[in-house]
């Protein structure tokens, strides 16, 4: 499971999506974290950051969730995969100079995989050559996801057989779907 957005994603300022969120301690620690702790001990094996700031700092650049709270605090093992074009968007919230920058900023907070942009692709590379971020870094950002994978055995059986994938559905399942499509629609 990924667990998303961490966090205080729904506390947007004006009830907007993608607004700031100005949460104090108290709140973050008894309101927010609590679900978000409960699920990652219970066996998540990714989390995703919101795409908002919380308190100034946007989640994909924020070494206090992504450090001190899930990693430090947590221990959290699993791997951290962006909001679709956070890292990117680290410029657009003013937060990074450059893509170069946001690429350093997200990689060094704690952010392991980058959801649809290429910025890690295109810079992280050079990053590491430069020294803004450690090789050391991106090994352990690997070793997460490939852990996972391998956890899900994506290495043993790295394709879905159609037929036991129709099969592993119940007739209850596939109803229970249908219903909650009809509904959300």
């Amino acid at each position: 499971a990924c667990v998303k957005h961490f966090a205080g994603y729904g506390a947007a300022e004006g009830g907007r999506d993608y607004d700031s969120s100005d949460i104090s301690d108290e709140q973050l620690w008894n309101v927010y974290f609590p679900p978000f702790e409960a699920a990652i001990r219970a066996g998540a094996g990714s989390l995703m950051p919101a795409y908002m700031d919380l308190n100034g700092v946007p989640a994909a650049g924020n070494k206090f969730l992504l450090q001190d709270v899930l990693r430090d605090t947590w221990k959290f093992q699993g791997f951290v995969v962006s909001d679709w074009d956070a890292v990117r968007n680290l410029e657009t919230h003013g937060f990074a100079s450059s893509p170069e920058d946001s690429a350093v900023r997200a990689v060094n907070a704690g952010v392991d995989m980058e959801m649809t942009s290429h910025v890690y692709r295109d810079n992280l590379a050079a990053a590491v050559r430069d020294g803004l971020v450690k090789q050391a870094t991106i090994d352990e950002a690997v070793r997460r996801i490939l852990t996972v994978k391998y956890k899900l055995g994506l290495f043993s059986h790295p394709y879905v057989v159609p037929s036991e994938a129709a099969a592993s559905v119940s007739p209850e399942q596939r109803h229970a779907a249908r219903i909650a499509a009809q509904r959300s629609a």
